[in-house]
């Protein structure tokens, strides 16, 4: 094998064997006694195909697995489930995304994983944490998967929700940067939109899951369990369709503030402009070479001055009440 295989059994939800050999794994899967896992990470062609011809896997379901930029989904085989999905890890604005696919199996569960942290001793710690839920089988194990996966949709969607919270409380500050603004809203905009992409097929994914859950006799104990997870994946699948449209509505708000202070500096400009007028128009009219009142006499010039304070003193109180300066 070039790559790193993980293999863990439980017998009747207890721990059992770890690390066994991968050749001894289509032995294990056959024994109706015995739950076991079997993690490859970053798997090439054929260690994937050689683990397949043991167990019996459809060459599309190889091909699916080992496809990074396949869409989240759920299929059912004869003899078993084909799953996959995303996973999300990292800070905001640094989300890591990774492909997972899940083959479920009768007595067994098979995870491919191409590259990221997936926290799967986490995963494993868990379940044996949780023996009633190990005690169902490997749909059991897929459960625990798919909630890790989910949780990790809500961590990365609640560091948005907080970088969101913060950029909507900084729109109406006396600093307000537009630009710094846009830049920062089309970013989490981007972020929103590829989470979306991962988040949203997750709800047909579990749903076919729960449908078979719920269809399949003598597995009712387990439709609790995908019941509360269909419903933390309907929670974060609105989350993100509610943080798109926060999002939309801080670029549009943004805009609108945007050509508010542009008009604001039109209506001061304008303003000046028609107060600059003033003494230009007197001045102007003044010196014209013709007679006028006060041609040559001290009194037109205070005349003018007079004017020129008087109406400038008018436009500015008036302006200044318009809020227009």
């Amino acid at each position: 094998m070039t790559c790193q295989v993980c293999t863990r059994v439980w017998r009747k939800g207890s721990p059992a064997e770890t690390d066994v050999p991968l050749d001894q794994v289509g032995e294990l899967l056959q024994q109706p006694d015995a739950c076991t896992w079997v993690d490859l990470l970053d798997p090439q062609g054929d260690d994937l195909r050689k683990l397949a011809d043991e167990i019996g896997l459809d060459p599309h379901t190889v091909e699916d697995a080992l496809t990074r930029n396949e869409r989240p989904k759920a299929v059912r085989f004869k003899s078993y489930f084909f799953i996959t999905a995303f996973t999300v890890s990292g800070m905001a604005q640094d989300n890591q995304v990774h492909r997972i696919s899940m083959i479920l199996l009768p007595h067994g569960l098979v995870t491919v994983r191409l590259g990221g942290a997936f926290p799967a001793e986490d995963v494993v710690q868990n379940l044996e944490d949780d023996s009633d839920l190990m005690a169902l089988g490997p749909k059991g194990l897929l459960h625990g998967m798919l909630d890790a996966i989910v949780d990790g949709y809500f961590d990365a969607i609640s560091q948005i929700d907080d970088q969101v919270d913060a950029l909507e409380s900084g729109l109406f500050d006396e600093n307000h940067a537009g630009k710094d603004v846009a830049r920062k809203a089309f970013l989490l905009h981007k972020d929103v939109g590829r989470l979306r992409r991962v988040v949203l097929p997750m709800r047909e994914v579990v749903g076919a899951v729960l449908r078979k859950v719920t269809t399949t006799p003598g597995e009712q104990a387990l439709t609790p369990y995908y019941e509360d997870l269909y419903d933390h994946t309907m929670r974060v699948a609105e989350w993100s369709d509610s943080l798109r449209d926060t999002v939309e509505s801080i670029q549009d708000t943004n805009l609108a503030l945007g050509d508010a202070a542009l008009n604001n500096i039109m209506k001061k400009l304008t303003s000046w402009a028609a107060i600059i007028a003033v003494p230009t128009a007197i001045t102007g009219f003044y010196g014209q070479n013709v007679p006028y009142p006060g041609f040559s006499k001290e009194w037109g010039f205070l005349l003018s001055i007079t004017l020129i304070i008087v109406i400038s003193g008018a436009l500015f109180v008036s302006f200044k009440r318009r809020d227009w300066l």
